[in-house]
């Protein structure tokens, strides 16, 4: 190219002006104020949209994570409480085991009640307790689901060791527990086959256990069982009062 000639400009292009980004801005924003202004209102309307939109979207996660948590259908396993080691239950023998000190008839409060059809037997039953020196509470009548006993000797945790010493008394009763007893008062229901004491100086007043004849045989035949069948023998739950 020769010295002193002049460059076309690239933007023609046979005699026609090429238009470029440039000149439709310039176009535009021809140096007015006005239009810059407005360029960036419509900018930061739009960053203010986006921004409301990821909140919102933010917020409705939020939310339907929560619905999900809450209605277990989303576990997180950090979150899940540990699990509380539940203590074996308590399993008490049918017949209490525990060591009893006698008590002297006078500390003794004992209701009497006939379970059978023989008129007047409570009655009879209690006159004789009390010569012995009990306290006599009430006498009346009752049930039992097997009136075919001696007795039963009823009482809650507080009278095992007064009910013992009714037990010392009378040949062959029977004790039946009463786990909802607060007091320490003893009930006496006389069956069928009451009517047997045993003489004042020979009765035990060394410390000792309950008589439960039915319920140890029970035990020993459930053990016995078990054994045979190789099995360990599982402890028999305490059993409630059979008195109705």
């Amino acid at each position: 190219m020769a010295q002193g000639t002049k460059r076309s400009d690239p933007r023609d292009w046979h005699g026609h002006r090429i238009v470029t980004e440039d000149d439709l801005v310039r176009s535009f924003d021809d140096g007015d104020p006005a239009h810059a202004n407005h360029r960036r209102r419509r900018n930061k309307r739009l960053r203010h949209g986006i921004v409301l939109v990821l909140l919102l979207a933010l917020v409705a996660t939020a939310v339907v994570g929560a619905y999900l948590v809450m209605t277990r259908q989303l576990v997180i396993p950090a979150w899940e409480p540990k699990p509380e080691v539940a203590a074996a239950p308590d399993l008490e023998p049918a017949c209490p085991r525990d060591v009893l000190a006698y008590v002297e008839p006078a500390g003794v409060t004992v209701n009497v009640y006939n379970a059978t059809r023989i008129p007047g037997l409570a009655g009879a039953a209690a006159n004789r307790l009390e010569k012995r020196g009990f306290k006599i509470g009430e006498i009346g009548n009752r049930t039992l689901n097997d009136p075919d006993i001696v007795a039963a000797v009823v009482s809650g945790p507080e009278g095992r060791a007064h009910a013992m010493s009714v037990q010392r008394h009378i040949k062959g009763t029977e004790f039946v527990k009463d786990p909802e007893r607060g007091s320490a008062t003893v009930d006496l229901v006389v069956g069928q086959k009451f009517g047997s004491f045993v003489e004042t100086a020979k009765v035990v007043t060394k410390d000792g256990r309950l008589s439960c004849p039915r319920a140890t045989a029970e035990e020993k035949a459930g053990s016995e069982a078990a054994g045979s069948s190789g099995a360990p023998a599982a402890s028999t739950p305490a059993r409630e009062a059979e008195v109705g």
